[in-house]
């Protein structure tokens, strides 16, 4: 179950309150056999309705594209790229590494923006990089 909280449950009471009388009011149209007038009103509801769903929907879709805005690429030979931490990233020919890979600082829970690497042997990293050996026969 979720709890709204805040102005989100003022949003829902005013939002329930205002279709109760709507309701309410076509019903008393009806019941007085104004069909005229009850159709103009469930038509106007019914239009304005639509509008706000539109432009909730439309501001919905923008929110969730600006979220997933995440672009990590790597290019040339040997490139490495990353949205978030790279422990160790060894890109050069004949190296020879010893010991475990270095502590990387935890990075957060969503990936970065933009990030590249784009000449032969990069590295790059969202968030942080514990080694890097671009180099050839490297010991």
């Amino acid at each position: 179950m979720v709890m709204l909280t805040g102005w989100r449950r003022g949003v829902l009471w005013a939002v329930a309150t205002t279709a109760g009388l709507i309701v309410v009011g076509l019903t008393l149209l009806l019941w007085l056999n104004d069909l005229g007038t009850a159709g103009t009103v469930a038509g106007f509801v019914a239009d304005t309705a639509a509008i706000i769903m539109v432009v909730l929907t439309v501001r919905a879709l923008l929110l969730q594209s600006g979220q997933q805005q995440n672009h990590t690429t790597a290019s040339g030979p040997g490139a490495v790229a990353a949205g978030r931490s790279i422990g160790r990233a060894v890109t050069g020919d004949g190296n020879q590494v010893s010991g475990p890979a270095p502590a990387v600082a935890p990075g957060g829970s969503a990936l970065g923006g933009a990030v590249e690497a784009s000449g032969s042997k990069s590295v790059a990293a969202g968030d942080s990089i514990g080694e890097a050996v671009t180099g050839d026969n490297n010991t």
